[in-house]
């Protein structure tokens, strides 16, 4: 008798689990009680969808020139200013809107310029908080770029201070050329802010995040900040590099010992079948780095020899994560940034600081020897 209420009781209780697990896919929660449940589960599933009306301020950077006002909003042109501007941006976005969808314009509600002090106050008022600077890829306008970063922030949904930094990119789909020959212009500018958040902010955690030709342009602004006596003690927690168009020998040659000296942990992810990254290297000769060298005929996974090698560049410093699974067009294959899954993983790095070890990720085990080759499952 005993026996059988005991075990009356347990499948009450997995009941309820279950029922738990299904009301939150899909009833709203609050916000807090969505942090607080998947903080105690601890990775062993996925975040509850946790349903709320988004609406926060972010802050932005950028060094292009100032265009004319749009509808009260201040606008900013593709072209070079020499010098940055900075500003907040206000985000609000219903409940409704799904995980992954684009942002449309009327999300962006006010956008201002400020003087530095001002900026500098908005940075420092939040130290206590983790800081999320988000790199556009190229081609991307102001606008363009400011979406995604509130879209970022929003499919995080985790209180952290987010920043976009918005170099000057041509906003052409043929401009690929130009904006390669932007990056070290603008350079100087994203090197000063990281130095500034790192003496004189302080936040509680500095996280980048690179998409496409940005993470390119994060490289040579580590690459000056190893340089920099200023920045001696600079360390940034957790570098995130999407879809990299950053070239494997430049890498090798000029990178891989500053992302060694100021990162804690570089994460890629790519998809090997990226149609943008390979277009890439047919026209420009890119050769980017998380992409398979050639293929193996060992394995199915065609980046595990890709990471096997970076492995050894920088021991214990680098995740690869495989996102091919995604069944998306080739240019959502390139906006890794739009895949839920993806923005899970991220919730789960920088939320709790999780390692790969313990979020929703499959390892590869096709060698004798344990590597931190990662797959998120289909």
């Amino acid at each position: 008798m005993v026996r059988k209420k005991a075990a009356h009781i347990l499948l009450l209780v997995l009941l309820c689990y279950i029922l738990g697990l299904v009301t939150a896919f899909y009833f709203p929660i609050p916000a807090r009680l969505g942090a607080a449940l998947t903080t105690l589960l601890q990775g062993k599933i996925r975040p509850f969808v946790v349903k709320r009306n988004f609406s926060e301020t972010i802050g932005y950077v950028t060094d292009r020139k100032a265009g004319p006002a749009l509808d009260g909003n201040v606008s900013y042109l593709g072209e070079y200013a020499g010098q940055p501007s900075y500003g907040l941006i206000t985000v609000q976005v219903p409940q409704h809107h799904p995980v992954g969808a684009p942002l449309d314009a009327t999300a962006i509600r006010k956008v201002e310029s400020i003087p530095y002090p001002a900026f500098l106050k908005f940075l420092q008022d939040q130290a206590a908080k983790p800081l999320v600077i988000w790199i556009h890829g190229y081609r991307l306008s102001f606008l363009g770029s400011t979406a995604y970063c509130a879209q970022i922030a929003r499919d995080l949904n985790i209180d952290a201070n987010v920043v976009t930094f918005d170099w000057t990119s041509s906003e052409s789909v043929l401009g690929y050329t130009r904006d390669l020959l932007q990056l070290p212009e603008s350079t100087k500018h994203l090197v000063e802010l990281l130095k500034t958040i790192n003496n004189e902010v302080k936040p509680q955690k500095i996280v980048v995040i690179a998409h496409s030709l940005g993470c390119r342009f994060v490289c040579l602004a580590l690459q000056q900040l190893h340089a920099d006596p200023e920045a001696r003690n600079l360390k940034l927690d957790q570098v995130v590099f999407l879809a990299p168009n950053v070239d494997r020998a430049e890498f090798d040659r000029d990178f891989k010992s500053e992302l060694e000296a100021l990162v804690n942990r570089l994460t890629i992810y790519v998809a090997s079948d990226d149609n943008i990254l390979l277009l890439g290297k047919l026209l420009y000769n890119t050769d980017s780095i998380g992409l398979p060298e050639e293929f193996s005929a060992d394995t199915n996974l065609d980046e595990i020899q890709t990471f096997l090698y970076y492995e050894k560049q920088l021991p214990g410093k680098i995740d690869l994560v495989d996102v091919s699974f995604s069944k998306k067009d080739f240019l959502r294959k390139h906006r890794l940034f739009l895949e839920r899954p993806v923005m899970e993983d991220l919730f789960w790095m920088i939320h709790d600081d999780y390692p790969a070890a313990k979020r929703h990720l499959l390892k590869y085990q096709g060698t004798k020897k344990p590597t931190d080759y990662w797959v998120i499952p289909p």
